[in-house]
């Protein structure tokens, strides 16, 4: 199975902040890593052979390796709509 994939425009925002700001704790590398975990990602959604959890309601969740980042999806049909790249860590207040 290959899933058709329909990135929102907000979500490929979140994914190139994300990357810029890896590219500049790390120059010339953290960019591309942080950009091959999304891709790892992706390619986990496109072939479909994992499911993910459900987050809420229809949405599922897939965290990217190694950065505190979670991609949120949801199915139609055949297709998977990438709908956000959210950072996963917070810091309640004391």
């Amino acid at each position: 199975m290959s899933r058709e994939l329909i990135y929102l425009p907000a979500a490929s925002q979140e994914f190139l902040e994300g990357k810029d700001y890896y590219e500049e704790l790390s120059p010339g590398a953290g960019g591309q890593r942080f950009e091959n975990a999304f891709k790892e990602a992706i390619r986990q959604i496109k072939d479909g052979l994992v499911t993910h959890a459900v987050a809420f309601e229809h949405f599922h969740r897939v965290n990217l390796r190694k950065f505190p980042y979670a991609l949120y999806y949801r199915l139609v049909g055949e297709k998977a709509v990438i709908v956000a790249v959210l950072y996963s860590r917070w810091r309640p207040k004391k």
